[in-house]
């Protein structure tokens, strides 16, 4: 990373505390200055199974903007991945560099950047010991900024001292407004999404979603579920025109290319200049998800490689392949899959249990059996529901360890009656 006089000043103006001594005399000797540099890495272990595991990595630049990065490391045992998204890996012996892929290069000040991979061993996976982005080591804070100025009677010396960030607090912490609003240039869509662009003080994770039913005119059944979402931080692409006039989308069956779709009006008004998310999204950060039918265009459209994770509400494929779409989509799956149902009285609790049980990827199953089919969306069981999809999302997309505690500790979700919690391969 390089050494400008602009990123000084900035570092310079970030400063926790600055010790100054003044002078009067004159300036006789010269200054020297080094700017800040640095990185951190998260990297959470989020999934073993014999013989393997999987892995979140989660990259904070905290020195000069980034455009195309690699970040490297050793594994400290015969550890070999043999699958990943959101990044291009190479593996030479131990030595293993991951490359941004085409929609996530870009990694502003302060601004993070995550991506996943499965892999093979023979031991216990451990974390790696170091790492280095662009090839400057990953220290989790910038380097100390210090300039000496000297003097014809004294020595006058500045002291810059930064913090290491905090780990960012869960985004269901998060309250912020929220607008509503058609997608630009795109009437399929709705988006919702923080109404401050820059409320989370970072880019913000892409959330696909689809609609019960496969309703793609009307939204209105989802608004409040989608709303609380957005308020979180996360902006939410809808199937479905904003106002529920025709869009020349048929409703009834699932198009998972719509939510794949959506992913990429996304992309398109990360780079408009004018739009009000220019450069505000976090495309290395994109997750599917949706409520019944929807749920089943979310677990298709979860296999596009810009995906990280899924989310499917009193969902999943049936036994005899409806919709067009077996359960032998389910091995197309590379993410993280959050399954959610309302219990035995949900239509979809006999589809929502198979298809937990025959997924290879790592996988939640979180139960209210008060929900029944449409309590998180439109129920009393909303708030609790949108929680818990969030905490996911947090957890899986920032590597979020209070998140993850919601989701997987027995005293998080699994401790809330009436809620039941099961897990595999995480």
């Amino acid at each position: 990373m390089r050494t400008t006089e602009s990123h000084a000043r900035r570092a310079a103006v970030l400063a926790a505390a600055v010790a100054l001594t003044a002078t009067a005399a004159a300036l006789v000797g010269s200054q020297s200055a080094s700017a800040a540099a640095g990185c951190r890495v998260d990297y959470a272990i989020g999934s073993q199974w014999p013989g393997g595991f999987g892995a979140t990595v989660a990259v904070t630049n905290l020195g000069d903007p980034v455009n195309g990065w690699r970040l490297s490391w050793a594994f400290a045992g015969d550890e070999r991945i043999t699958q990943s998204w959101n990044g291009t890996h190479t593996q030479s012996g131990s030595q293993v560099t991951v490359a941004n892929a085409a929609w996530n290069g870009a990694i502003a000040t302060g601004a993070t950047v995550s991506f996943g991979f499965n892999a093979t061993t023979s031991a216990r996976p451990t974390t790696p010991p170091a790492f280095t982005l662009n090839g400057v080591a990953c220290t989790g804070s910038p380097t100390t900024t210090t300039t000496t100025t000297t003097t014809t009677t004294t020595t006058t010396t500045t002291t810059t001292t930064t913090t290491t960030p905090s780990p960012t607090r869960p985004m269901v912490e998060n309250n912020f407004a929220v607008t509503r609003e058609g997608a630009y240039g795109d009437n399929r869509f709705t988006v919702f999404r923080p109404t401050n662009p820059q409320a989370l003080g970072r880019p913000m994770p892409v959330l696909a979603f689809g609609n019960g039913a496969c309703a793609h005119t009307d939204n209105s059944e989802v608004t409040r579920a989608l709303t609380f979402i957005a308020s979180k931080g996360f902006v939410v692409v809808n199937t479905g025109s904003v106002d529920g006039s025709p869009n020349g989308v048929p409703s009834g069956s699932p198009i998972p290319s719509l939510l794949t779709d959506a992913i990429t009006w996304a992309g398109r008004e990360q780079d408009r200049a004018a739009s009000p998310l220019s450069r505000r999204l976090d495309l290395g950060k994109v997750a599917t998800a949706g409520h019944s039918c929807g749920g089943l265009e979310a677990l298709v459209a979860a296999q596009d490689s810009r995906v990280s994770t899924v989310v499917s509400l009193n969902s999943g494929f049936f036994a005899d392949g409806a919709f067009g779409y077996p359960r032998t989509e389910l091995r197309k799956l590379h993410t993280p899959v959050l399954f959610m149902d309302g219990g035995p009285s949900d239509i979809a609790y006999a589809n929502t249990q198979a298809n937990y049980d025959l997924v290879t990827v790592p996988a939640v199953l979180a139960r209210q059996p008060q929900a029944g089919h449409v309590g998180f969306i439109t129920g009393s069981q909303l708030t609790d529901g949108m929680t818990t999809v969030v905490h996911f999302l947090d957890m899986v997309l920032n590597a979020n360890p209070t998140a993850r505690a919601y989701i997987l500790d027995p005293s998080g979700l699994a401790a809330k009656y009436p809620w039941t919690v099961s897990k595999k391969n995480v």
